[in-house]
């Protein structure tokens, strides 16, 4: 063989070497298939056979991806560096929001609970039961998770709250014990459907995402039906919420979650034209000139009566709703500590708080309705 004629070989193996791996990548990459989702815009999930990709996305500013979590069936893949691996289905999990443990209770894995944050938190009676008789224990009573409970413990899965990267928002000595950790964004949305859709996110853990699309298909279903009853009002109700909260009255921006309950239950919000998130913190004295003649005033936190109200400051007496006795708030349902279940199950339930609210706002188009959340205020 010639000299040139051993190049030419040479050369030939190394191009189709490198097409191999170039095409193994590209096979790699093209495997996963985005799964659509509807409203929520925090996580993005990729699938195939036997891996799924969850991407969560906590910048506001941008798509990026803030953390990834590569979920496996089977044997681990190799996805990359700077990612979570998790296997699937998990069977312990530290859930640290109620929010969590009714997502997972409508997925029908509430069995895999073995801790939660703070009973005192919990309407659920099944998760108050285990907490007595020892099986699922508290990991954070006070303001900070407890290391050695949660290490000693040892979940397949430690489901918690932040904004999308666990080196921050989960304690470093979690993350040297290589913990499987997941954070929830679902805080971040800004709709009531897209935060009802995160059970999307936690059914992937447990391998039942058909479920969870069925489940998140009957709500959706029914939210857009009570949304469209209010479409034909010609006169909407103005509506005020929350109380003040120490120095502040921390009132829902015109783009929360919120704001946009109170516009598909057919009210006019006073801060509709916010364009912001989140809440705004105003004086008690802004919040009255703006809203002091009010037809609704809704959410008071803890208040059970007239009262309560006046008790924290007279001067809430001084509000029309207050005056013709339009105030309800959402504590129907309360724990022993005077927690209400709406935070626990009305994120989930979206459609059960918008039949509320149309009920309280415009109650000839719900004449039957049977309030879930909310109650009236005497």
């Amino acid at each position: 063989m010639s000299i040139k004629s051993f190049f030419v070989i040479i050369l030939a193996a190394l191009i189709t070497a490198c097409t191999q791996v170039s095409d193994t990548k590209q096979t790699h990459t093209t495997s996963l298939n985005a799964v659509p989702l509807h409203y929520a815009k925090r996580f993005a999930i990729k699938t195939s056979a036997d891996v799924t990709v969850l991407e969560l996305l906590g910048n506001k500013t941008n798509n990026d991806v803030t953390a990834t979590f590569v979920l496996y069936k089977n044997q681990q893949p190799d996805y990359g560096k700077d990612v979570y691996y998790i296997k699937t289905p998990v069977n312990r999990v530290a859930c640290m929001s109620s929010i969590y443990t009714t997502m997972l209770t409508k997925l029908h894995a509430e069995g895999t609970i073995v801790a939660i944050d703070n009973v005192d938190y919990y309407n659920d009676a099944h998760i108050q039961q285990k907490v007595k008789e020892g099986s699922v224990i508290e990991l954070s009573r006070g303001p900070k998770v407890e290391l050695e409970k949660t290490l000693a413990l040892k979940p397949d899965l430690f489901l918690t709250f932040g904004m999308g990267n666990p080196k921050n928002d989960v304690d470093v000595k979690l993350i040297q014990a290589q913990l499987p950790i997941a954070i929830s964004l679902d805080h971040l949305e800004e709709t009531p459907l897209a935060r009802a859709e995160w059970i999307k996110f936690f059914s992937y853990f447990f391998n039942k995402e058909q479920l969870a699309d069925s489940l998140y298909t009957i709500t959706e279903k029914r939210y857009l039906a009570l949304k469209n009853l209010t479409t034909s009002l010609t006169k909407k109700p103005t509506v005020l919420t929350e109380i003040k909260y120490g120095d502040a009255w921390y009132v829902p921006s015109g783009k929360s979650y919120m704001a946009h309950l109170i516009n598909d239950a057919g009210g006019d919000y006073f801060w509709k034209d916010d364009n912001k998130t989140g809440s705004t913190p105003l004086s008690f004295e802004t919040v009255y000139a703006k809203a002091k003649d009010c037809d609704y005033w809704i959410n008071q936190y803890q208040v059970n009566n007239k009262k309560d109200l006046t008790g924290l400051d007279e001067r809430y007496g001084l509000f029309k709703a207050f005056k013709e006795g339009h105030l309800y708030n959402n504590n129907k349902v309360q724990n022993a500590k005077g927690y209400s279940n709406y935070w626990e199950t009305g994120i989930t339930n979206p459609d059960d708080v918008l039949a509320d609210l149309i009920a309280i706002l415009s109650p000839a188009l719900l004449p039957n309705h049977e309030f879930v959340f909310y109650k009236k205020i005497e």
